[in-house]
């Protein structure tokens, strides 16, 4: 009896975070994202960034709850803000500004067509346009960053610098 009353008092945090997802479970439409705990005295900063990627992958994914760590993409990138927006800037800034300039969809394309695990057809539909507009989004994307999607290594790379964006708020969910 002892041994059960301690566990069941050993994790209030993984208790309570259970409620939290049955909670935002019961909501429908609603993501949300938990980060790691931190310490009293440590900067909420950085909690706050991981829950905001958090429930950004939250609702990328359709999941309703997501604590920061499960999906490990995030580890790849660099807690400073500062270092963020220049990876970003480093390898989407290109687009960035065409999108801006241009008032287009460069970006939001290769994203979902990555996220939709390159399937063109599916993209294209998710997007609601033709599968040659994103495959003439691709190429400009391609020529605008000097990133070849065909290359693993580029892939990667633009993948964590569109983690990165999403991570400052640069771009939605």
């Amino acid at each position: 009896t002892t041994n059960s009353a301690q566990s069941a008092t050993a994790n209030p945090g993984d208790t309570a975070a259970a409620s939290i997802g049955e909670a935002v479970a019961a909501l429908p439409g609603v993501a949300a994202g938990a980060s790691r705990p931190f310490p009293p005295g440590e900067s909420l900063r950085v909690a706050q960034r991981e829950a905001v990627w958090a429930a950004s992958h939250a609702a990328e994914s359709g999941r309703p709850l997501v604590h920061y760590g499960e999906d490990t993409t995030g580890r790849w990138l660099p807690d400073d803000p500062a270092t963020l927006a220049a990876l970003v800037d480093h390898v989407l800034g290109a687009a960035l500004a065409y999108d801006e300039a241009h008032d287009s969809r460069l970006l939001m394309s290769v994203r979902t067509w990555m996220e939709r695990n390159r399937q063109s057809e599916e993209a294209a539909a998710a997007l609601h346009i033709h599968p040659n507009t994103l495959a003439y989004r691709l190429r400009r994307f391609a020529a605008l960053t000097g990133r070849d999607l065909s290359s693993t290594a580029a892939f990667a790379e633009v993948w964590l610098a569109i983690r990165a964006a999403r991570q400052l708020g640069l771009l939605t969910p």
